[in-house]
């Protein structure tokens, strides 16, 4: 059983150094060596176990020896290199000699008796081991193990009263290995067993070594990196692990950053408001590993250029980030300069451009006012058609979107659906009111408004479409409209759109003569006019619509129903707005108790509007907004009986319409539903 322990530890740690050299490329010899040695001395132990012979235990206790002797040496150059210890050449060699004598002392010990005075073979239980008596000179393998154990805790030491520039961790690490190696040995000789616990010390110093040895030979790679670019001017470094904690800076980088000197190396960086924190880490933590802009961070009135690069180890495995700084003043106060001329010229040209636009927005301001004011005037004639246009235009919408219209067509045919009547201004207004039928000059008078719309259109818009769909919405497909009798496709499209959406308004509208028609009439009336009154496209499109209105909302009054939610947890509240609003019959009232019965009715159903209560148990006002914002634009006012609140500051992250503190007077609550609602639509 104990053979086969010393050869599973054997070959694990052969394993473990054969994967270290094929994984590590261009290693330093001082890790290889460890390697081997320590391998060497499992080999040694497994050996010993199997010996037939005196000669062969012998030799086996010598390949143990060769581990035993040189490892802790190995292992304290390493640390000294973590630490930045100038290791002086006298103790190295000193050292090294010494750990020599005592393995030249075991070699010989046979013909001197100095190390051991007699070694014989003996069996334990299925394997063989040395049964030795020591020499005078045994003493001077545990005084070394002594002197190395010291020459650890004063790395220990070191690295502790440094932490700011040496890895506290990894010396500790590395300490506490070798310690507890010692540590085992001393064990082994006060209880005097005849099997060897080491090599299970030394197992486990290959297993961290492995892992450690990366990091340390990453030390190094800064090292070399700093010692060969010192020599460049204003040329700065940083080196951080995989995690993202400091390794190693610069003296540049420490004179331009201060705040460098109380970094704790294998530390992550504590946040800050400094420019190398908020400039430099915050894209370093964002960088993705593509290539690198050109990144700037200013210092003192100079600019250094940094790039940010994978620092790789052995074969192209990736342990951590380097951080290039150049100093580029020069370039970058040229570059500024020119980009500041460029700028300054951009935004000449661009206040130009926007004298231009606002110009161009001003004469459009002024036509539309003019023209709404024009139309307004017209509606306001006739008591029986208020908001006739708004729907005409809303319906020619509809139809352009059926048709694919872009936006923008969209807009113009919408545009052209409010100011289409705005000819009947001319028109006197006892005609316009007649309650009964009108005689033929009468008739012809109303023709007039087509004509007139035109020519009020075409003077004051540079836009021939609007003017024209004023001019031709009364033509007839089969050529039998007014006031040119044009046919077919001659008619202009939009005149087309708006010649279905102007009759459908009319027959599902109040006129002084009659109510609003039934839904199956409009429809029999707007199939009859297919291909002889209308469009055959464009009437194919109204009927599909008017199919799909399978509850007739789109006449006068319901038509233009807005639906506004009201999300508040006090039913009093519900009632009160319902109060309010019930005498405005083209607004739906719907009531939601709280945030989440609000989500749930706005995945149901559109509505216009969502008058929002502030505090609320369930879910607050503020997160039901920003659920809602998540799918939906709909226009919020927030509601809320707190005075003292600040809306504007609280909520400012937050995309909402308005607010209203309650109690509510009614006039306000149904001028902010309007204004509010109709903005939406338009």
């Amino acid at each position: 059983m104990v053979t086969w322990f010393y050869f599973i530890v054997f070959a694990l740690s052969l394993i473990m150094t054969g994967s270290f050299l094929v994984k590590s490329r261009n290693v330093d010899a001082l890790y290889i060596l460890f390697y081997i040695f320590v391998t060497v001395n499992c080999l040694g132990r497994y050996l010993l176990a199997v010996s037939e012979s005196l000669d062969m235990a012998i030799w086996s206790n010598r390949f143990m020896y060769v581990g035993g002797c040189y490892a802790p040496l190995l292992t304290v150059m390493v640390l000294a290199r973590l630490c930045n210890f100038k290791f002086p050449k006298w103790l190295q060699a000193g050292l090294g000699i010494y750990s020599t004598v005592v393995l030249v002392l075991v070699v010989t010990t046979e013909k001197t008796g100095l190390y051991y005075v007699s070694s014989e073979l003996a069996r334990g239980d299925g394997f063989t081991y040395l049964s030795k008596v020591y020499g005078p000179l045994h003493i001077l393998y545990p005084v070394m193990m002594g002197l190395y154990a010291v020459l650890l805790a004063v790395f220990v030491f070191v690295a502790v009263k440094n932490r700011g520039n040496i890895s506290v961790r990894l010396v500790m690490t590395i300490s506490l290995i070798g310690a507890a190696i010692m540590l085992t040995y001393i064990l082994e000789r006060i209880v005097k067993t005849n099997i060897s616990y080491l090599a299970i010390g030394y197992l486990v110093a290959l297993m961290f070594m492995n892992k450690y040895f990366e990091r340390v030979k990453m030390y190094d790679m800064t090292s070399n990196v700093s010692g060969v670019l010192q020599r460049v001017k204003d040329y700065g470094y940083l080196v951080f692990d995989n995690e993202y904690c400091f390794v190693n800076a610069n003296g540049i980088m420490k004179k331009l950053f201060p705040e460098i000197e109380h970094w704790v190396i294998d530390k992550q960086v504590p946040a800050s408001d400094s420019s190398l924190y908020k400039e430099v880490l915050q894209c370093l933590y964002g960088w993705s590993g593509e290539e690198n802009d050109n990144r700037y961070v200013q210092v003192g009135g100079e600019y250094y250029q940094f790039e940010i690069r994978r620092l790789s180890y052995g074969r192209k495995r990736e342990v951590g980030y380097l951080l290039e700084f150049m100093n580029r003043t020069m370039e970058k106060k040229f570059y500024n300069a020119m980009e500041a001329y460029n700028t300054q010229m951009e935004q000449e040209v661009e206040r130009k451009t926007e004298e231009i636009r606002e110009q161009q927005k001003n004469v459009k301001e002024l036509f539309l006012q003019t023209v709404t004011a024009l139309s307004e005037a017209v509606e306001a004639k006739d008591r029986y058609t208020s908001g006739h246009s708004k729907r005409v235009a809303e319906y020619a919408r509809m139809i352009a979107v059926r048709m694919g219209k872009s936006r923008a067509e969209q807009d113009e045919i919408y545009q052209a659906g409010l100011l289409h009547d705005v000819g009947k201004i001319r028109i006197p207004e006892g005609i316009i009111n007649k309650t009964g039928k009108l005689t033929d000059e009468e008739y012809a008078i109303i023709k007039i408004h087509t004509i007139t719309g035109f020519q009020i259109l075409r003077v004051i818009s540079n836009n021939s479409f609007i003017a024209v769909a004023a001019k031709y919405h009364h033509e007839r497909y089969d050529g039998k409209g007014y006031p040119n009798g044009l046919k077919g496709e001659k008619i202009p499209e939009v005149a087309r759109i708006l010649g279905v959406a102007d009759s459908y308004d009319a027959m599902t509208s109040n006129r002084s003569y009659r109510k609003a028609l039934p839904q199956e009439v409009v429809r029999a009336e707007i199939e009859k006019g297919r291909g002889t009154q209308f469009d055959p496209a464009v009437a194919e499109i109204m009927l599909q619509l008017i199919d799909e209105d399978k509850e007739y909302r789109m006449q006068q009054n319901d038509s233009m129903q807005r639906s506004v939610l009201v999300v508040d947890d006090e039913p009093m509240n519900h009632m009160l707005i319902s109060h309010m609003m019930k005498d405005e019959p083209m607004y739906e009232i719907v009531s939601a108790g709280g945030g989440l019965e609000a989500l749930e009715l706005l995945e149901q159903k559109h509505f216009d509007l969502i008058l929002l209560d502030v505090k609320m148990p369930e879910m607050d006002g503020m997160e039901t907004l920003q659920r809602i914002r998540e799918k939906y634009k709909t226009p919020v006012v927030f509601m809320t009986g707190d005075k003292n609140l600040d809306i504007p500051l609280e909520y400012s992250t937050l995309a909402y319409d308005d607010y209203i503190t309650k109690p509510v007077l009614p006039l306000l609550m149904k001028e902010i539903v309007h204004n509010l609602t109709e903005r939406a639509n338009v």
